[in-house]
């Protein structure tokens, strides 16, 4: 049979002078908020947060103080993600005021796409598409769709290798160039390469 014990105001329970301890043998249910004034030690090797979450909740996690009442930092698991992710800012109820980031370490962690697709920054979080992808068993780049090459100096010559770049157009009127070990030229436009043959 439940016993009820209801008070009107605070209710403190004070053991040997606030060095001694309360033991629960049983389960401690606090529908309101816990204070702790020290450190909070944990025999568990896990601490379980969202513990009732029927699926309406997603995302759990921890938040951090950093100024009393005024900033805090978040570590949340997003459900949508299926990530770990943390924010340097956030409410006190953990909503982001800095947008969270994946965590990921040492090239691991929830990847984009398939197998030799290239990761990249998508909205936050990892992207992936099969128009950018890398063999690393042919060591073979592949690039579908446009590609746009900065305006740079000429790069330095790397061996057994030609790098691609694009400079101030010249007389092949394209402005893209290429150089090696062996010439370092502007590629040429099929209407200039005619009006060369014309000429030459």
């Amino acid at each position: 049979m439940a016993t009820y014990k209801n008070i009107n105001s605070d209710w403190y329970i004070t053991v040997d002078s606030g060095e001694g301890t309360i033991y629960i043998d049983g389960n401690l249910d606090v529908a309101g908020n816990i204070t702790y004034v020290s450190d909070i030690a944990v025999n568990d090797a896990f601490i379980i947060v969202a513990a009732n979450n029927t699926g309406t909740v997603n995302d759990m996690g921890l938040v951090a103080t950093k100024v009393a009442n005024v900033a805090y930092a978040g570590l949340r698991f997003d459900v949508g993600a299926n990530a770990w992710q943390i924010s340097s800012s956030v409410y006190a109820n953990g909503a982001p005021i800095a947008a969270y980031q994946n965590l990921a370490g040492g090239g691991s962690g929830s990847v984009a796409g398939s197998d030799t697709q290239i990761q990249f920054n998508q909205g936050g979080s990892f992207g992936a598409s099969a128009n950018l992808t890398y063999d690393y068993g042919n060591s073979k780049l592949t690039v579908l769709g446009y590609q746009a090459f900065g305006n740079t100096a000429t790069p330095a010559n790397v061996a057994n290798a030609v790098a691609v770049y694009s400079n101030t157009v010249g007389s092949g009127g394209t402005g893209l160039y290429f150089t090696s070990a062996a010439a370092n030229d502007e590629l040429v436009s099929k209407s200039k390469a005619i009006v060369f043959a014309i000429i030459f």
